[in-house]
């Protein structure tokens, strides 16, 4: 037991003693009020006793166990002389009764004196103990026994209680450190059994809000690792105790997951200067910068104070990849640089010839067709390269046409046709192996501007009495078609090149009059929006061949 509990069973143990002399005192008060009564009508009995001579008051002070003492008795005992003081010191009250004791004996005295003879009634005065022995021994003992089961029953009942409430002690403990909870079992009517119920209850609870909270936490973690942007929490030691994949790849690194400095990770000084700055001023910062790191890249970084307090203060550093943006920005100046470039060279010549017919060149009539000739095909050219143009400014756009059936066959015959002029100009020897039922489910306007971008660039970087070879063919889920030409070819390290625009391989593909170089780039971009893919495989000096792949639905 507690020191508590055992200061309560003494506590208790004095009560019953206190209990039991209270009790003894109670029942001589009762047996002294009744002896007193007694003694008054004894009094009164022998008052009218001694009036008669004939009467044996002897036998009758032996049978009430009474003395009888006169004012004429001679003082010879301390029990005569008690009563005379007693009688002296209160001769005016008529009659009375008092206690006193005498050689350590109590007696009740009770003096007559209303009318003659006077005299006194002695008697020992009673108590439990001395009246009742047996009965008092067993009263005693009874209550002992009573007390003891009391006490025992008291000292076991919290004894048990201490023990059932520290091993709910234990159970909230192991609740709090997220252990299985020790079961225990309670009689309805146990003191304990509703605090046992609400604890068995806020063990589920919690274990019902742990499992929440992971379900939450691991939504939470997924989240955060599927978000485009990088992101970190860094706690007031410095020490990075959040970061996902995406902060990752932007610092090119591996971030551990255990707690470490955060200078371990981030290496750029415009980065950890804001962060410095952002627990230093407790104030967020923005900024755009550059990461110094293996791959050039450029970042949008938030550095965010989580809250004000010191002891708890976090940092979000949140990294928006801002590379692909900067990219995008920098191919639209060298879009309208290179188209700038473009457009200046054919209305340059057309000017140019113009302005020298008009200045008297028309009278020359060879001049003059051969002037005409010219400003005709720079013409020519100007309008095919804004065709281009205006048909990249459509792929920025969502295509809402359909998907239809098409006829490969039909559609690249139908491109041949219209390019036979160039071909026959060239004398190139045209070979086309596609079956002619083979079709494929397809937004025709976008295949036929492949097909054609294709076909003409074969037939436009061809050699004079080269060849051109069309095949088509079904390769699983897929439709493969190549174009071979015999061209110049194209080195290996530009290979990749070629579909950008405007870009040429070299001076004598730039100065082409019929191409404008965004044929590639124009079926590239193409063939990225229907989900398929577009190769070449080229050699210098034997010829190139593109493969388109489109998916077969």
């Amino acid at each position: 037991m507690t020191k508590h509990d055992q200061f309560r069973f003494y506590q208790l143990a004095t009560i019953l003693v206190a209990v039991y002399i209270g009790f003894i005192v109670l029942v001589n008060l009762v047996i002294a009020q009744q002896q007193d009564a007694m003694l008054k009508e004894r009094g009164a009995d022998y008052a009218l006793i001694i009036k008669q001579p004939q009467f044996d008051r002897q036998k009758w002070l032996r049978q009430n166990g009474l003395q009888v003492l006169t004012p004429k008795s001679p003082n010879k005992t301390k029990l005569q002389k008690a009563a005379t003081d007693i009688v002296n010191r209160n001769h005016s009250a008529a009659n009375f009764s008092t206690r006193q004791t005498v050689n350590k004996q109590p007696y009740l005295f009770y003096a007559h004196q209303a009318d003659r003879p006077n005299f006194v009634l002695v008697v020992p005065r009673q108590q439990f103990w001395h009246t009742w022995p047996k009965i008092a021994l067993s009263v005693t003992i009874v209550y002992l026994i009573g007390s003891w089961i009391f006490l025992y029953r008291f000292w076991r009942q919290r004894r048990h209680f201490f023990d059932h409430l520290k091993i709910l002690v234990a159970n909230i403990h192991h609740i709090r450190h997220e252990e299985v909870p020790e079961p225990i079992i309670f009689q309805k009517d146990a003191s304990l059994y509703i605090l046992a119920q609400e604890i068995n209850k806020l063990n589920g609870d919690m274990r019902h809000m742990r499992q929440k909270i992971a379900m939450q936490q691991g939504s939470f973690d997924r989240l955060i690792d599927h978000l485009p942007v990088g992101v970190m929490v860094i706690n007031e030691n410095r020490e990075v105790v959040l970061h996902n994949e995406a902060m990752d790849r932007l610092l090119e690194t591996t971030i551990v997951t255990e707690k470490h400095p955060y200078i371990d990770d981030i290496k750029t000084y415009e980065l950890t200067r804001m962060i410095e700055h952002t627990f230093r001023y407790r104030k967020s910062h923005h900024q755009e910068i550059q990461l110094i790191q293996n791959q050039e890249r450029f970042v949008d970084a938030n550095v965010v104070q989580l809250n004000t307090v010191k002891s708890k203060f976090q940092a979000l550093v949140i990294l928006y990849d801002l590379t692909d943006v900067r990219r995008v920005e920098q191919m639209q100046l060298d879009f309208v640089s290179n188209v700038s470039h473009e457009l200046k060279t054919p209305v340059t010549a057309i000017t140019g010839f113009a302005e020298t017919l008009l200045a008297g060149a028309a009278e020359d009539p060879a001049t003059q067709k051969q002037f005409l000739q010219i400003i005709y095909d720079e013409s020519t050219r100007l309008t095919a390269l804004i065709q281009d143009i205006l048909a990249l400014s459509h792929l920025d756009r969502k295509d809402q046409s359909q998907e239809q059936l098409v006829n490969v066959c039909e559609l690249v015959q139908a491109n041949l046709e219209l390019m036979q002029q160039k071909a026959q100009q060239k004398q190139l020897h045209v070979s086309v192996d596609i079956p002619t039922d083979l079709a494929i489910r397809i937004q025709k306007m976008k295949f036929n501007q492949i097909l054609k971008n294709l076909i003409a660039n074969a037939i436009t970087y061809n050699k004079q009495n080269g060849s051109l070879v069309i095949a088509v063919q079904l390769e699983k889920d897929q439709i493969v078609i190549r174009v071979v030409d015999t061209g110049l070819g194209i080195p290996s390290d530009l290979q990749e090149r070629i579909f950008e625009r405007f870009y040429r391989v070299d001076q004598a593909r730039a100065t082409h009059k019929s191409g404008t170089g965004l044929g590639l780039a124009i079926a590239s971009e193409i063939t990225a929006s229907l989900e398929g893919q577009l190769t070449v495989e080229s050699q210098l000096g034997v010829g190139s061949e593109f493969i388109l792949k489109l998916p077969n639905a």
